[in-house]
């Protein structure tokens, strides 16, 4: 089969000249399928999706090539590892573009942080930083103080309690929202308690060369750790067996296909353990949520929902309020604009560990 048949994916010029990209079933698919495991072979996905290795690959690189697919990370157990995550929420002030551009740059190199996204709302940066000890976070929040100046008017903090809704891209599928099961949800680990793991650093350095080349062969990763291809492979699975690597994912620029996202935070009165299984029930149930996770302080809930439209978000915002009653206590939220940076483990963590 050649790459340009009609299995294969077009691209359409838009009326400004640039391309852009369209992406039919098959693209979405393997989207999916890179979502949930990004080292995944193209052999095993074209098997997956009916259509050939060469096929597959080709698709993959073009989704590549076109910006949709712009990086492989590998996410990290922080509690394994002898860290806690906090999202940070930062408000500037009388700030210029090059104010901003240089504070997100400086926020880029910051070797614990993991994440920085510029957004519109009451937030105009979002971060999310991971730290050993609250004497390291006032380090990492100091520094991120001085990072910011004079722009910096308030910012809010908030500690990662645990996953929800893993990231997901079920909404480009199109599927029928369903009622689920609090059985069929998948099991999250809540870490009540969690036993740090004794890495050496034959194991640092994999997780270093893993953190932002996820999809790397085996091969090249054996050669960056002085290690043969098998023990390398028995090293990994093993990170992977004690939940030091949770897995291996694609990050999706999502504002390619002109998609909207928003930061969704929550306050909820009664908030427990059953109410927090029927809510996350709930979620799952709406494709549009893309994310969410436990949190806590002023918010308890952080989501991420994924549109097309203004008008669908506040359909889904309005059919959230209505499920939650007279348990929500608050909420707001801020359009997601651009992603400048997502880790999982840090190169902080790569160094002090």
């Amino acid at each position: 089969m050649s790459a340009d048949s009609e299995d294969i994916g077009s691209e359409t010029p838009e009326n400004t000249g640039k391309s852009t990209i369209k992406l039919d079933n098959k693209d979405k698919e393997i989207l999916r399928l890179l979502n949930e495991n990004a080292r995944l072979t193209s052999k095993s996905i074209g098997a997956s999706t009916n259509i050939s290795r060469e096929v597959a690959d080709y698709r993959i690189k073009r989704l590549t090539k076109n910006g949709l697919i712009s990086g492989y990370i590998t996410l990290v157990n922080d509690r394994k590892l002898g860290y806690q995550a906090y999202v940070l929420l930062i408000q500037l002030q009388n700030y210029t573009s090059a104010d901003e551009k240089n504070i997100i740059s400086h926020l880029k190199e910051h070797k614990h942080i993991k994440w920085v996204l510029k957004s519109s709302g009451d937030w105009d940066i979002q971060t999310a930083i991971a730290a050993k000890s609250t004497i390291h976070l006032a380090k990492i929040i100091d520094e991120i103080d001085t990072i910011c100046g004079k722009n910096l008017l308030s910012y809010e903090l908030t500690p990662v309690v645990h996953l929800l809704v893993p990231e997901n891209l079920t909404f480009m599928l199109k599927a029928k929202e369903k009622v689920l099961d609090p059985k069929d949800l998948p099991q999250i680990n809540k870490d009540i308690t969690c036993e740090l793991e004794d890495l050496d650093q034959k194991d640092r350095r994999l997780l270093k060369a893993l953190a932002t080349d996820a999809r790397a062969p085996i091969v090249k990763i054996a050669q960056q750790i002085d290690l043969s291809a098998d023990a390398t492979n028995l090293r990994m699975k093993k990170l992977q067996k004690t939940d030091v690597i949770k897995k291996f994912q694609t990050v999706v620029d999502l504002s390619t296909l002109n998609y909207l996202l928003y930061s969704v935070f929550l306050k909820i009165n009664n908030y427990g353990p059953k109410r927090e299984t029927q809510i996350r029930t709930y979620l799952h149930s709406l494709t549009n949520i893309t994310f969410a996770e436990r949190i806590i302080g002023k918010w308890d809930m952080r989501l991420q929902i994924s549109c097309t439209t203004p008008q669908e978000f506040e359909k889904i915002l309005q059919s959230l309020r209505e499920f939650l009653a007279e348990d929500l206590k608050y909420y707001n939220f801020a359009l997601m604009i651009k992603e400048y940076k997502r880790v999982s483990y840090t190169e902080g963590m790569a160094d002090t560990d």
